[in-house]
């Protein structure tokens, strides 16, 4: 499928998705919207793909919100998020595979939610994370406000929120914000050297362990316990586990294709 705003590549078991407007900061307008939709979408039911990159093209990740595009669509900005954004947000966080933010320069307003909705996130030394809607007289959203209390604390993502304050890199890694940092020039080749790895792990287990903790988000440790428990036993003695526990033995890297 050709795109306009974002180019989806696939190479090794691991796509990436860029959204693909430099020139606007990667900005989000509709057609954005709309192909990140389309794009998630066929990355989430390709059985071939195992992990997922969403990054930026050129000089950020993405600067929120297009507030120069005139005309849309959207009655109102509940429209927007609902009808246009929530439905990639859905596709990335019921993935059954992995979602890496590589994040340069800016992750803002929206562009921080995505970034955040990811699974895991690596960003270069001088790029931020931002909630600019307070700047504009706006709260953030894209479940931004659920997120940054997640890491922060309810006072730090508060403060950080109404003064429209960058979390540095160098912060994120801190909070627990971000898996890793690294140089600009590393980041694209550390990214892929990552999702490469991932992706000759076990599917099974890389799908399940992220149901597991994205629900235990809203679940109690009883509940949990017994999800584990019924995961597990459907995994043990399958083709994967039978595979990973041959290699063991044998003393090799198991082979999961």
């Amino acid at each position: 499928m050709n795109f306009e705003t974002v180019e989806l590549i696939k190479k090794n078991k691991v796509a990436t998705i860029k959204l693909n407007r430099p020139d606007k900061l990667n900005a989000f307008n509709e057609k954005l919207i709309w192909e990140l939709q389309e794009a998630t979408s066929e990355v989430k039911d390709d059985e071939d793909i195992k992990v997922l990159i969403i990054t930026g093209a050129g000089r950020g990740f993405s600067a929120g919100a297009d507030l120069t595009e005139s005309e849309s669509s959207w009655e109102g900005s509940k429209d927007a998020l609902l009808r246009g954004f929530k439905p990639f947000f859905e596709n990335i966080i019921t993935m059954p595979k992995p979602v890496i933010a590589s994040i340069a320069g800016p992750a803002a307003g929206i562009g921080a939610a995505l970034a955040m909705s990811c699974d895991l996130r690596i960003m270069s030394e001088k790029s931020y994370i931002l909630s600019v809607f307070s700047n504009i007289a706006l709260v953030p959203d894209g479940g931004l406000s659920w997120f940054l209390p997640k890491f922060l604390g309810y006072a730090k993502a508060y403060e950080y929120a109404i003064e429209a304050k960058k979390i540095t890199a160098n912060e994120c890694l801190h909070f627990g914000m971000v898996n890793k940092v690294v140089t600009e020039s590393e980041l694209e080749d550390k990214t892929m050297e990552w999702a490469e790895r991932l992706a000759k792990r076990s599917s099974q287990s890389l799908m399940h362990t992220k149901n597991l903790m994205r629900e235990s988000l809203s679940s109690g440790y009883w509940d949990t316990f017994a999800s584990e428990a019924e995961i597990q036993n459907s995994l043990t003695r399958s083709p994967q586990n039978y595979e990973a526990v041959t290699a063991f033995f044998e003393k090799r890297e198991p082979n999961f294709d």
